[in-house]
């Protein structure tokens, strides 16, 4: 028997029971669209955390009071408790840091705006240094950046995202508007280009001024996150500055050489790992969740061909007294099985690419159509319909002939 001869006797065959092939597909795009959708989505929201989550960039590592992701709450009530790190600090790392071609700082508060008549909800007011613009590699779409000269004067000057602009100047200018921030007047000298949103929240409500002008402002103890970038070249440029970096705050510290680190240093690379750690664990429960589905279908599979096996009996011991062999019965029912298997992967698959798109159309999780998404669900589901199939293509196989002939 040929192949084309095998697979349309096996699509007559399934379609001779049209209910009964029906529920055991409707079982496996059960298992395959959950299997697809979560996929999708877990892999979308991968590729948001790599793109948008994680902006440090690669040459670039912060010094930070508390961890920057917080994946363990005995560690953040640990870290709250330590020595705030403050513009002092910060200082000391500019200074002594032989290793850092330029370091940063930030310090972020929260307020509402005013200008005019119009007054914002919360806001985030970001002090930075005025080489944070080379380092976190800020797009000024309209005006400038404040200089060095400005950081140090301590002037009252601001860049704003594109949200403010939205909500104050949506049909003008905002370059020279003086704006009151927490009761305190700023005058925009840039805009930063936008940025969009992040699961749903927006990234353009902000603004910037000098770090100097912020602390001598709004209090000069605020916590303060320092970022850094090494020089390059020799072996190994990011583990020479992280280690002068933070052997400068272990001294300002006083930590002895036995005291753990009071504070967190994070890379790109250490906070993509920890993003990863958590996609992940969700690829691991997703395994766990859509393996049961998969089980559930898998088994009505069988059980469908298990019928099928008893009902056609007659029909074997026939084939095989006209001189089928033993293989040729194994083959027809592992196609029927396979069949049947990709006709419902082929369904769960389309259906699961559809739930995954509503699902971010209709929610700021992003979903992935990568061509491997459909490739594993066919895989899958192939991979099922064999397993599935194995049993009762034997037994068939294994009947014997007379007895086959014999059967009511």
């Amino acid at each position: 028997m040929d192949k084309r001869e095998l697979i349309t006797n096996a699509v007559a065959s399934l379609l001779a029971n049209k209910l009964r092939t029906g529920l055991a597909v409707l079982g496996l795009v059960v298992g395959i669209s959950a299997l697809v959708a979560i996929v999708a989505l877990i892999d979308g929201a991968s590729a948001y955390i790599t793109e948008r989550i994680v902006t440090l960039q690669p040459d670039v590592f912060q010094v930070s009071q508390l961890p920057s992701s917080i994946l363990n709450v005995n560690d953040f009530i640990k870290a709250s408790k330590w020595k705030r790190i403050e513009y002092d600090d910060y200082a000391a790392v500019r200074d002594g840091c032989r290793e850092c071609s330029s370091v940063g700082a930030e310090s972020d508060i929260m307020g509402r705006i005013k200008y005019r008549n119009r007054i914002t909800g919360s806001v985030q007011v970001r002090g930075l240094t005025a080489s944070m613009f080379d380092i976190e590699r800020i797009d000024v779409e309209a005006g400038r950046f404040f200089t060095d000269a400005e950081q140090r004067e301590g002037s009252a000057v601001c860049v704003v995202g594109a949200e403010i602009v939205d909500d104050f100047f949506p049909n003008g200018d905002p370059l020279g508007a003086e704006i009151n921030v927490l009761g305190k007047s700023f005058r925009v000298i840039g805009v930063i280009a936008r940025r969009g949103s992040l699961f749903g929240r927006s990234q353009d409500r902000f603004l910037i001024v000098p770090l100097s002008t912020l602390l001598r402002r709004f209090g000069p103890h605020q916590p303060t996150t320092i970022y850094a970038q090494h020089r390059g070249g020799g072996q190994d440029p990011a583990a020479a500055a992280v280690d002068e970096v933070r052997q400068i705050m272990r001294v300002r510290r006083e930590l002895l050489p036995t005291q753990e680190d009071t504070f967190f240093i994070t890379t790109s690379d250490s906070a993509l790992a920890i993003y990863q750690t958590v996609i992940g664990g969700f690829y691991v429960v997703t395994i766990l969740i859509s393996g049961i589905a998969l089980t559930v279908g898998g088994l009505g599979v069988t059980n469908v061909m298990l019928v099928n096996v008893r009902e056609r009996t007659r029909e074997i011991g026939l084939r095989r007294a006209v001189g089928a062999r033993s293989s040729d019965v194994l083959r027809q029912f592992l196609v029927e099985t396979i069949a049947l298997c990709v006709f419902g992967g082929l369904l769960g698959t389309i259906t699961g690419m559809l739930i995954a798109v509503m699902i971010a159309w209709v929610t700021p999780l992003p979903a992935s159509s990568r061509p491997v998404i459909a490739v594993l669900g066919f895989a899958v589901s192939s991979l099922l319909g064999l397993i599935s199939g194995i049993y009762p293509a034997r037994r068939a196989a294994q009947l014997s002939p007379i007895d086959a002939l014999r059967y009511e």
